[in-house]
């Protein structure tokens, strides 16, 4: 169980309307409508009921909406405890020689690759990753443990999502800089007619099974140009998606950048489109920790690594550099 669906249904129990909940989760109001679907499934029950297109909740919904106050409290309550004992390990509280990356998955799976920042003696102290979801960002990069934090994040290049951000920066204390964008692409089989289009538009989607990547900002935010009879939410395990696009001629899309990865299979072709948006990358820094030597050279690094990348290499062309908004 997915526990942000939770924070999803509690909104949307006080104001009983999908739309307002998106609103309030910068989500869509199918990646909401689908949260609450994925609960109803986990318990086993009925949440929510349509009658003369009046949505309400059921008995088992009322219960949920009297009990999940209490299940987020005390989730909130382990998170602190569990806090406490990592705080306690660490030597109360003492700065590893630690710069902690939280990313998001795309950046985990297209970006990492050649920025290579985890390379053995690269840096004179360690660096890790860790991956989630742009929603539970802040929380991820923000419970250091006593490590130096920062976040690697990306979001589609679309007004909404930048106003997203600009409400984690005024309320998390945080500064955010764009880094670069890359176009998004396509995934196709290669015996799929879409595959011999120069580039395909939102249209050519209609009637066509989309693989929506789920629990993801990019699948959210692809459902504002995909009818939603055509699209069906999968796991965002890179072999299951592949295997759905080359085995049942689906559709999924990705960065640009997934060429300069260089990983897939034969019979997946890539397609440029026209019509949907790029995604952004970018580096999401508390400023506590902007002053931080070690958070500077590993930034200071990333920024090289793009500037080369975008002039050479395999990833040259996947990418421009952002221009200030």
């Amino acid at each position: 169980m997915h526990v942000e669906y939770l924070y999803y249904f509690k909104d949307f129990s006080e104001t009983l309307s999908i739309s307002k909940t998106a609103t309030n989760f910068y989500m869509t109001p199918q990646g909401v409508s689908r949260a609450i679907h994925q609960l109803e499934k986990d318990f086993g029950v009925t949440l929510t009921s349509y009658r003369n297109n009046v949505i309400s909740l059921t008995p088992a919904g009322r219960e949920l909406s009297r009990q999940v106050d209490g299940v987020i409290d005390a989730l909130e309550r382990v998170k602190g405890t569990l806090a406490g004992y990592r705080l306690a390990e660490i030597g109360g509280g003492a700065r590893h020689e630690t710069v902690r990356v939280t990313v998001t998955p795309c950046v985990s799976q297209y970006v990492a690759t050649f920025l290579d920042i985890q390379k053995p003696g690269q840096f004179p102290f360690n660096v890790k990753f860790k991956e989630s979801n742009v929603y539970r960002v802040v929380p991820h990069i923000v419970a250091r443990g006593g490590e130096d934090s920062f976040g690697f994040i990306s979001i589609p290049a679309i007004e909404k999502y930048w106003g997203f951000v600009q409400k984690l920066m005024e309320e998390s204390d945080m500064e955010y800089e764009a880094l670069f964008t890359s176009p998004l692409v396509a995934l196709v089989s290669a015996y799929s007619p879409l595959a011999g289009k120069s580039e395909i538009v939102p249209g050519d989607v209609d009637g066509c099974s989309v693989a929506r990547y789920q629990d993801t900002v990019l699948g959210d935010a692809l459902d504002d140009y995909i009818r939603e009879e055509c699209v069906k939410t999968v796991t965002n395990a890179t072999p299951v998606i592949y295997a759905r696009i080359m085995e049942n001629q689906f559709i999924s899309f990705a960065p640009k950048l997934i060429e300069g990865v260089g990983v897939l299979p034969d019979r997946i072709r890539t397609v440029p489109t026209r019509g949907f948006f790029s995604t952004e990358f970018g580096v999401l820094v508390p400023r506590v920790d902007g002053e931080s030597p070690r958070v500077q050279e590993v930034i200071s690094f990333m920024k090289k690594r793009v500037r080369e990348g975008a002039e050479r290499g395999r990833f040259a062309g996947t990418f421009e550099l952002a221009q200030g908004r």
